[in-house]
Formats: C-alpha cells, sequence, structure tokens
C-alpha cells in the first residue's frame, strides 16, 4: 500500500479530529467535574485552538507559492494567529479571572493535537524499508 501523495492533508485532518475529540471530551470533564463555567471557558479556549489551527493549515497552504509578495502577505497574516490568542485570553481573563486553567488548557489543545498524531507516528510500521 502506498501513501497518499496529498501532501500531509492526511495528518493535518487526523490532528483536527483529535482536537476536536479532546475538545468535547473536556467541556465535559471541565462540566462535570469543576464547574460548567469552567466548561464554558475551556470550549472557549478550544474554539480559538480549533480558529489558530485553520488559519494555520490555510496560511501554510497558501504560502507554498511561486510569488514572493504572496508568500509575505500571508507570513504577515500569520502573524494575527497570535493576534487572536491574545484577544481571546484578554477578554476571557477579564469576564472570567478564576478560569484561567481551563481556558489555557483549551487554547492548548492544538498542542495535545500534534503530539497524538506525532505519537501515532512513531508507533506506526514503516511500509517500505529506506534503501541503504
Amino acid at each position: 500500500m502506498t501513501p497518499p501523495e496529498d501532501g500531509g492533508e492526511d495528518h493535518l485532518r487526523r490532528v483536527t479530529r483529535a482536537m476536536v475529540v479532546l475538545g468535547v471530551a473536556g467541556i465535559l470533564l471541565w462540566g462535570l467535574l469543576r464547574s460548567w463555567t469552567a466548561a464554558l471557558a475551556f470550549g472557549v479556549g478550544a474554539l480559538t485552538s480549533l480558529a489558530f489551527w485553520t488559519l494555520h493549515r490555510v496560511f501554510t497552504g497558501r504560502m507554498l507559492t511561486p510569488s514572493v509578495r504572496r508568500r509575505w502577505l500571508y507570513g504577515f497574516l500569520s502573524m494575527g494567529k497570535l493576534a487572536l490568542i491574545a484577544l481571546v485570553l484578554r477578554g476571557m481573563m477579564g469576564r472570567y479571572p478564576a478560569e484561567a486553567l481551563p481556558l489555557a488548557l483549551g487554547v492548548l489543545l492544538f498542542v495535545a493535537g500534534i503530539l497524538l498524531e506525532a505519537l501515532r507516528l512513531m508507533f506506526q510500521k514503516p511500509e517500505s524499508l529506506p534503501p541503504d
């Protein structure tokens, strides 16, 4: 079986699926084990994380172009991803200062998704051995 020639789209989809599953599980766990306000904060963080990941996928895909101007444009636009997280954190911390931990964990959901995919790849059996 040969790997698909999609430029890594399969991995990106798996990371997105892992983020969604972890997000739903986190909302339920925060809601049941702590409070529904904590679950709301985690959910906002998780949605921000998904938005960050989606912007990353779009901007990175668009940067793969021969046009230097477009690469610079999408490079600068990718800096907006950081502004997105900063704005959400600032707004939520002003509204719910006691829910810093669930909010921060929700924002870090994309890191967990990437780590899960890395672990899956680490234990995956190679399909063919590289030549000597």
